[in-house]
């Protein structure tokens, strides 16, 4: 599945604590979708809520895809309202990758923590370069 479009459409933030969050939950929902001929349009709600102050960065909009899953993806999403496998996962993180990335702005507005949590980088003795002069 390719990802022809990507649109922001709305954006909301709410701070409710000064304090550092304990963890932050990120959810993004299909709330609507449809097909024209190969194209699947959705609709999105991206949230990134802060734990345990209830803050949140929350972003919508609307993405189109295209590719041979778009039908049966759109069929599954119009009998469950969900998309899985392998095409759920390409939209979600599709979605994910982009919406997390400017939700970084929203939450320096606010002085939230970014809602992108970069992994910690840890040197192993005797794997670290020495530095050259």
């Amino acid at each position: 599945m390719r990802l022809e479009f990507l649109d922001f459409e709305s954006s909301e933030a709410r701070k409710n604590s000064n304090s550092a969050p304990q963890s932050i939950n990120t959810n993004i929902d299909i709330t609507n979708a449809r097909l024209e001929k190969d194209l699947m349009t959705i609709n999105f709600s991206y949230t990134a809520s802060y734990i345990p102050d209830n803050s949140y960065v929350r972003i919508g909009g609307k993405a189109s895809f295209s590719g041979s899953e778009t039908k049966a993806a759109f069929e599954e999403w119009k009998k469950t309202k969900k998309v899985g496998g392998a095409a759920g996962e390409q939209i979600v993180n599709l979605i994910n990758y982009s919406a997390s990335i400017n939700a970084i702005f929203i939450a320096r507005v606010f002085n939230l923590t970014p809602p992108i949590v970069p992994p910690t980088i840890k040197l192993v003795e005797g794997n670290a370069r020495p530095n050259k002069k």
